[in-house]
């Protein structure tokens, strides 16, 4: 069963005066930001993004929503593990990537450094320095393919929502 909060969401986002077309491109440029590595920043890139191609600014921002505490890992971690293991396959020089290797750099940053300090950050970032590009590479093509799939699911799920929608109003104005 759906929430009750989430169903009054849906419903409004159902009902905006907006193309199916606009409304599924407005999530799917939401998703994609979603799995950009720009934490922090994803409200005003979205809005940005959403103003610049004329999308509805509420739906966009909704996207983002994606990317959440219990998502946050499997967005970025799992395209990072499989861009690590497909770049490893074709020859390129990395360390590999898995959860020991990942939380063991973590520990080390931890075990020198509180969280809060700028050196544990930059402890951090040397630790995984080697994995940046696979970081990046990894999330922008998982990114674009939530994107492509967000967008047709919604624009699928809209449009068959307004025609049905159409038909039961033909249907009571005959009657």
């Amino acid at each position: 069963m759906i929430p009750r909060k989430i169903r009054e969401a849906l419903h409004h986002i159902l009902h905006l005066d907006e193309t199916p077309h606009v409304l599924a491109k407005s999530l799917a440029v939401g998703v994609f930001v979603a799995f950009t590595p720009f934490m922090g920043l994803h409200t005003v890139l979205v809005l940005i993004l959403a103003w610049a191609l004329r999308l509805n600014k509420a739906v966009a921002l909704t996207g983002t929503f994606v990317n959440n505490p219990w998502t946050i890992a499997f967005i970025f971690v799992g395209p990072t593990w499989a861009t690590v293991a497909a770049m490893r396959s074709m020859g390129v020089d990395m360390p590999p990537f898995n959860y020991d290797v990942v939380t063991g750099h973590f520990m080390n940053a931890m075990e020198q450094y509180k969280i809060w300090q700028p050196v544990f950050w930059k402890t951090f970032l040397m630790e995984f320095k080697p994995y940046l590009h696979a970081f990046l590479i990894g999330t922008a093509l998982a990114g674009l393919a939530a994107a492509f799939v967000s967008y047709g699911v919604s624009f699928l799920g809209i449009h068959y929502y307004r025609m049905e929608k159409a038909k039961l109003k033909k249907k009571k104005a005959e009657v």
